[in-house]
């Protein structure tokens, strides 16, 4: 099945620029400024609507992870066509949404980091249900495939299992170094979790929940924490992961798991989006305010452009 949170891209681009509150539109083929949104407030992550119409943006509020001092409590609902806020979803508290996934159903998932929870989102409705992880979540993915969602802790080794049909948790993951960015490959086996304290990144079975390795980030071994995320391309060939204080980006063959590339960014790169062509990603630099192009297959930057203040998130659509 195609999974809903990295459909295949298109002649659109979407960036969050959370520290100027916008989100802005670009041209894929000329890297132009088409349009931009001024949001209510900080919006970080994007995912698109089951029905693609839509975009989804959690506004987390004007802080970090650990010193969110004016946390926020929306999710936006941008339309994609007409570029424009269509309404926020109130998810009951100032919770800080950040990272945001869809299910299979077409349940929105949030995490609500304030709140030690993640919730699920009637998107038709926007009713809202709570579940208690035992932690701050910043990070979640979802296996279609094996109908679970997985939630990381930056200040926990552990990544929570949840099952999505009856929305309990069921298990946890321990995390050596702790977990930072996590995602799920498009066809649900693959769970890969970076750690906060080492530049690895761990591979796991969503079915058994077994370590299947851990992956080394040749030339980003920093022991500093930080922040590091991971994307895998919608046809499932490449595994790309960025290290935030490294200045850092690696790429892997996601079925032998060789990094297959690496290369240098601006300052603090962070959120992965993939072209339509499939040849080709993009990379946000959140403190350069700058998105790289790059080549999938080697790790060439091709082109880059600039956004304001904060890129954190990219979305081809």
């Amino acid at each position: 099945m195609l999974d809903p949170n990295n459909l295949p891209g298109g002649p659109n681009l979407a960036v969050t620029a959370k520290s100027a509150n916008k989100v802005q539109f670009f041209d894929a083929a000329t890297l132009a400024l088409k349009d931009e949104i001024d949001m209510p407030g900080s919006t970080h992550e994007l995912v698109r609507s089951a029905d693609g119409a839509k975009v989804y943006g959690s506004i987390y509020g004007g802080g970090i992870f650990g010193k969110n001092t004016d946390p926020d409590r929306r999710i936006a609902v941008i339309d994609l066509a007409g570029r424009h806020l269509r309404h926020t979803i109130d998810v009951g508290a100032a919770l800080a949404p950040h990272s945001l996934m869809m299910d299979a159903q077409g349940t929105l998932w949030c995490t609500a980091e304030l709140g030690d929870a993640v919730l699920a989102i009637n998107p038709a409705s926007d009713a809202v249900t709570r579940i208690d992880v035992g932690g701050a979540p910043h990070w979640i993915a979802i296996s279609h495939a094996t109908a679970k969602l997985f939630a990381s802790f930056k200040t926990k080794e552990a990544v929570a299992v949840l099952d999505i049909a009856t929305r309990k948790v069921i298990g946890s993951l321990t995390i050596p170094h702790a977990a930072e960015g996590i995602a799920v490959s498009p066809d649900g086996w693959a769970l890969f979790v970076c750690a906060h304290r080492k530049g690895v990144v761990h591979v796991f079975d969503t079915r058994t929940l077994a370590l299947h390795r851990t992956l080394e980030i040749e030339g980003a071994p920093g022991t500093v924490n930080q922040l590091r995320r991971v994307r895998v391309s919608p046809d499932g060939r490449y595994v790309c992961v960025s290290s935030h204080v490294d200045n850092y980006a690696a790429i892997y063959d996601a079925f032998s798991f060789d990094q297959i590339a690496g290369f240098p960014t601006p300052k603090a790169p962070m959120g992965f989006g993939f072209a339509a062509d499939g040849r080709h990603a993009y990379l946000c630099c959140h403190d350069a305010a700058k998105v790289l192009e790059f080549e999938l297959s080697n790790g060439r930057v091709r082109r880059e452009f600039d956004t304001a203040a904060g890129a954190e998130f990219i979305l081809s659509y």
